[in-house]
């Protein structure tokens, strides 16, 4: 079963959005975050982190709505944080899982940061024929871990 959110993560992909922007607005209204405004925040975080090769910008845009979920605001709070932190880590972990990694380059096979490696990327067709699976199982992942109360796996 696909949920309205993990769909509408994957057209806003398909539009053009990074895969940060299309995890992170699709999941905005449900923390009152107006969906520019996730657009603007997700949008350096795409492509490995504005191809540096870093983690993967759909694990990036789930952790944000993690955070958006489960978060503080409060610098003492050491249990949210806590808690925060092993949904991160249950979210990596299901992430890796399906897909081996959440870097970015692993992802694809390819440097982004060398410009020959990124065009070859985009001459593959690449982005558009892996990363739509990406943010969709990002998207289900994080679905799934919202409607449950605590963590399900155990993560050293």
């Amino acid at each position: 079963m696909t949920h309205a959110e993990v769909e509408q993560a994957v057209a806003f992909y398909k539009q053009g959005y990074t895969c940060t922007q299309s995890i992170l607005a699709s999941f905005a209204a449900r923390y009152g975050l107006q969906q520019d405004l996730a657009f603007r925040i997700g949008e350096p975080f795409g492509a490995g982190t504005s191809c540096t090769n870093d983690m993967c910008g759909s694990v990036t845009g789930a952790i944000m709505v993690l955070g958006l979920q489960y978060g503080s605001a409060s610098s003492d709070d050491e249990a949210a944080r806590t808690y925060t932190y092993r949904c991160v880590h249950e979210l990596i972990y299901r992430f890796k899982a399906i897909h081996t990694s959440i870097q970015c380059t692993d992802l694809l096979g390819f440097n982004l940061s060398d410009p020959q490696q990124l065009q070859t990327v985009w001459e593959k067709g690449l982005f558009m024929q892996l990363c739509p699976i990406l943010v969709r199982d990002a998207a289900q992942i994080l679905v799934e871990m919202l409607g449950a109360t605590t963590p399900t796996t155990s993560v050293p």
